[in-house]
């Protein structure tokens, strides 16, 4: 009698604890729509086209390599969620989730986005606790890779000198540093790893936190914002050459904004690196006019994103995908 009273009770937690992700779910979205309006808005109080000439064509061929990066990005969380987890995970809603928490990164402080993808972690069938762990070793390896990919870029270039002081000497200790960490991710077993970090980050088994693929991914990922900013500063006026030389500045930029906890989605962060970096090249309006035009194609491309995800979120994504899992 004891075992069968026991059972309306926990399918009461069970139902609690399902409104109240719901809920979390609902607030989280909301809460980062309206950031990313506050953001749109932002960006079209600056816009003016009065004094750069846009090439349009290749504004709109720029879009392109930021659109394929979403989706780049999304499948190296899911390969780094695979091997915390030591199981394979289900492709369309682990991607889905990753995409549809990237509008949070527009919330101050950047925990819109962990809370997202924890509020979705029994939809993917991935503990809370591995999903916290691998947002840590996700924006390690993101931060670590743009940073070489960057300064790769910029190395001996005009526009490397303005990036450098706006990063200042301590911004680019705390890349070194980064990127030391990330090696040892990629390289030691976590046996080796002190017990203190393998309790913080809850891991267990053995072989190195991070699969090859998870930089790998943010190669593929910075490169073609490179792409993009090549685009965006042709679009503007620059040559060739300044699109080649520039090209790194959108990815520091991006980290730049992306560590600035306390500023919805880095705004105005992003901007002022691209800004004072890319006007040696091309003059400071159209400098300016190129670094809003590549925070407005990051927001166009982040609410695409969580417009495509949304029908394999939320109640809708159990029918859409046992269908996608059984082939009809």
């Amino acid at each position: 009698m004891r075992q069968a009273s026991s059972c309306p009770r926990k399918f009461g937690v069970v139902g609690t604890k399902y409104q109240l992700t719901r809920i979390l779910r609902l607030f989280l979205t909301i809460a980062a729509v309206a950031f990313v309006a506050f953001a749109a808005r932002d960006l079209a109080l600056r816009w003016e086209t009065s004094k750069v000439v846009i090439a349009w064509p290749l504004m709109l061929a720029s879009l392109v390599p930021a659109a394929i990066s979403v989706p780049v990005l999304a499948f190296g969380w899911k390969w780094l969620l695979e091997r915390l987890t030591g199981t394979r995970l289900p492709t369309v809603p682990t991607l889905a989730l990753n995409l549809e928490s990237q509008i949070a990164r527009y919330m101050p402080g950047k925990v819109g986005l962990l809370l997202m993808r924890m509020a979705g972690a029994e939809r993917i069938g991935a503990p809370p606790s591995a999903i916290a762990s691998s947002v840590v070793i996700e924006v390690l390896s993101y931060v670590a890779v743009g940073g070489a990919c960057a300064f790769f870029a910029l190395y001996g270039s005009t526009a490397m000198f303005g990036a450098l002081e706006l990063l200042g000497r301590w911004g680019l200790l705390g890349l070194l540093v980064v990127a030391l960490v990330t090696l040892v991710m990629l390289s030691v077993d976590r046996r080796v790893i002190p017990e203190i970090v393998l309790r913080w980050l809850k891991l267990e088994g053995t072989g190195p936190i991070a699969p090859l693929l998870l930089p790998l991914s943010h190669v593929g990922y910075w490169l073609l914002w490179m792409a993009h900013g090549y685009l965006v500063t042709r679009a503007v006026g620059g040559n060739h050459v300044a699109g080649v030389s520039g090209a790194g500045l959108y990815v520091l930029a991006s980290i730049a904004g992306f560590l600035a906890l306390v500023v919805p989605g880095g705004l105005g962060v992003r901007e002022a690196f691209i800004s004072v970096g890319l006007a040696p090249l091309v003059g400071p309006a159209p400098a300016v006019a190129a670094a809003i035009a590549s925070r407005a194609a990051s927001v166009l491309v982040d609410v695409a994103g969580w417009l495509v995800a949304r029908p394999f979120s939320g109640e809708r994504a159990a029918a859409v995908n046992d269908r996608l899992k059984h082939g009809h």
